[in-house]
C-alpha cells in the first residue's frame, strides 16, 4: 500500500468513527498537522509508535494497522505456539516486538525460534524441578 491509499484507510476509519481530526488528535496524541499529512499522503506510511497510538481510538486492533502498513505480512501464516509459548512471549514488553517489526522476515522467525527455544529450556528445567521436590 503507498502513503495516498494509506491515507485515506486512516481517513475512512476516522470518518467511520465520527471524529474530526482534532478528535482523534486528543484522544491518540498524534499532533492533527502530522494526521492530516497522513490523510493527505504526504507523511509517508506511519511509524508502529504512530499506527498504536492511532488503533485504539480509530477502534482497530494495532496488528491490523500493522498489517494495512506493511509491516506484517499479512499473507504469512504464524508458527503455531503452545500456551507456555503464549505466556512468555506475552510478557516480552511492545517496544521489543515493535522493534523485531522491522526486521527481515527471516530474522524475525529466527529470533522467534531461539526465544521458543529459551522458553522451552525453562519449562523443562521447572518440569524437572518439580518431579526433584516431590
Amino acid at each position: 500500500m503507498n502513503p495516498a491509499e494509506f491515507g485515506i484507510y486512516i481517513k475512512n476509519l476516522r470518518k467511520s468513527k465520527k471524529l474530526t481530526i482534532r478528535q482523534l488528535d486528543i484522544f491518540s496524541g498524534v499532533s492533527h498537522s502530522y494526521i492530516s499529512q497522513i490523510e493527505r499522503g504526504v507523511r509517508g506510511i506511519s511509524s508502529p509508535d504512530i499506527l498504536e497510538k492511532l488503533s485504539k481510538p480509530l477502534g482497530v486492533m494495532y496488528e491490523e494497522l500493522m498489517k494495512v502498513a506493511g509491516y506484517i505480512n499479512a499473507e504469512e501464516k504464524d508458527t503455531p505456539l503452545t500456551d507456555e509459548h503464549e505466556h512468555i512471549l506475552g510478557l516480552i514488553p511492545i517496544e521489543v516486538m515493535k522493534e523485531l517489526s522491522f526486521l527481515p522476515k527471516e530474522r524475525q522467525e529466527f529470533i522467534i525460534e531461539q526465544l521458543k527455544s529459551s522458553v522451552d529450556i525453562s519449562i523443562r528445567q521447572l518440569t524437572n524441578g518439580n518431579k526433584k521436590n516431590k
